[in-house]
């Protein structure tokens, strides 16, 4: 792999990133809504609570709350569930109305996916986690028997009992924060457990026995060798886990590694190492982090094609979560600092008006091609010509020139009517994703951190 000073430039998991989001005005929700009907829909229930913040963790999340305040969260969670579900029934009503003067379509709206992402959602009491997953039920009309429900956990909260309710209502997906199985390595980035608690809660997972089991891992930790990454791959494929999320370490402002002035371990780049490690042990890679066991029937090394991908639609509730409803993308304001974290969920358990969104971003059609375009040529089988062009009378590479670039250089590739990474391309992923950022999102991005910092 051609040599890159700095290749590790922005995670680029969604567009536009957070730190874009501004104050928004005049904007109603029930405009938006709409977009649900007919469509792919997914709910997001965020819970903010943390044991404790890792050193690295640039996420919205608290750590060391009461469990009365995370019943007086659960709470808003409720206001929050009740106040989207009334608003969703009054469109139906008004498109289902003789006159039709709600001009709302008529299909109808469903959710078929469930995420509990955090935070660490099993820090709440079993109590707790029965209620936000009641959430889902009463106000979503979600079917667990039909949906796709994902949780996080982290290994100090697997319990056998919460395992039980998650089983209960039959998750089908769960991923678990390891990070690393040897100790000098969890003590620097901040995680108070240890390996073998990790492998304990792994264990338990495993004797659940859900559908799908993740586990997060990190390189690029500083003191990391190649031995002790391997040894950590090594731990991690003896549970035989149906997928692999490896995360190159980042340390960003307002976080403790940050403030304690530690920096990533660059003496070289562990992740070709990683990729051919894992491809050996029978992983296909989707993407520059997700690794996914080969089962059966080879499904193809590109991985899936989704042409759907960026389009489809998500709902939060909670504090932090994002929504997506077409270009509408809103939240509640984003933080890492602790103190500001825990004032943006202060103002949230206060709010009185759940169904205002108030702060985010309003994608235009450039910023709506490039969502498309990131979020398909980093993962699975790449850009869809075809689809690219169903959906803005266009030609990806007439809109982005770099496309064509990235084919000279090397890093992308056209086959079958796509427009894909190559191995290299992937490997630099964090790279060549920012250079398809616009110059507002930039600049956005750019004030966000100088005035975090």
């Amino acid at each position: 792999m051609r040599n890159i000073e700095n290749r590790y430039v922005q995670y680029m998991y969604s567009y536009p990133h957070k730190t874009a989001y501004r104050r928004l005005k005049g904007i109603r929700l029930e405009d938006y809504l709409p977009e649900l009907a007919g469509r792919s829909n997914s709910l997001y229930f965020h819970i903010p609570f943390c044991q404790y913040k890792c050193g690295y963790c640039n996420l919205f999340s608290v750590a060391g709350q009461s469990e009365s305040l995370m019943e007086a969260y659960i709470d808003a969670m409720e206001r929050h569930a009740c106040q989207l579900s009334q608003k969703i029934r009054e469109m139906r009503t008004r498109a289902d109305a003789p006159d039709g003067k709600g001009g709302a379509p008529s299909a109808p709206i469903e959710f078929s996916q469930l995420l509990l992402g955090g935070g660490t959602p099993l820090l709440l009491p079993e109590r707790g986690l029965r209620r936000v997953f009641a959430l889902a039920e009463d106000y979503f009309d979600y079917h667990w028997e039909r949906g796709d429900t994902g949780v996080e956990t982290s290994p100090n909260q697997t319990t056998e009992g919460k395992l039980a309710i998650l089983k209960e209502y039959q998750v089908d997906r769960i991923s678990i924060g390891v990070q690393s199985f040897q100790e000098k390595e969890l003590e620097l980035l901040g995680r108070y457990h240890s390996s073998d608690q990790a492998r304990q809660a792994i264990h338990r997972i495993k004797e659940a026995d859900f559908p799908c089991v993740n586990l997060d891992l990190i390189y690029g930790i500083p003191g990391q060798t190649e031995e002790s990454l391997l040894a950590s791959l090594k731990a991690a494929l003896a549970f035989a886990p149906d997928e692999l999320f490896i995360y190159p370490l980042y340390i960003k402002k307002g976080t403790e590694l940050y403030r304690r002035g530690i920096v990533r371990e660059e003496k070289g780049d562990f992740y070709p190492l990683v990729r051919d490690y894992l491809k050996e042990e029978g992983y296909i890679p989707y993407s520059m982090r997700r690794f996914v066991r080969r089962k059966g029937k080879q499904e193809g090394e590109e991985g899936p094609s989704q042409d759907s991908c960026g389009f489809g639609n998500t709902l939060s509730v909670g504090c932090g979560g994002r929504s997506y409803l077409g270009r509408l993308h809103f939240c509640t304001e984003y933080g890492v600092r602790p103190s500001h974290c825990l004032s943006i969920l202060r103002s949230y358990l206060e709010r009185q008006d759940y169904g205002i969104p108030d702060y985010g971003y309003v994608l235009n059609e450039e910023e709506e091609k490039r969502r498309y375009v990131i979020r398909h040529i980093l993962f699975g089988r790449g850009i869809c010509r075809d689809g690219y062009r169903r959906h803005f009378q266009r030609e990806a590479e007439e809109d982005f020139p770099l496309l064509a670039e990235w084919v000279c250089q090397g890093y992308a590739v056209l086959k079958d009517g796509h427009i894909s990474l190559t191995e290299e391309g992937f490997a630099l992923s964090d790279y060549l994703g920012p250079q398809l950022m616009s110059r507002e999102v930039r600049q956005r991005m750019e004030e966000w951190r100088e005035a975090e910092g």
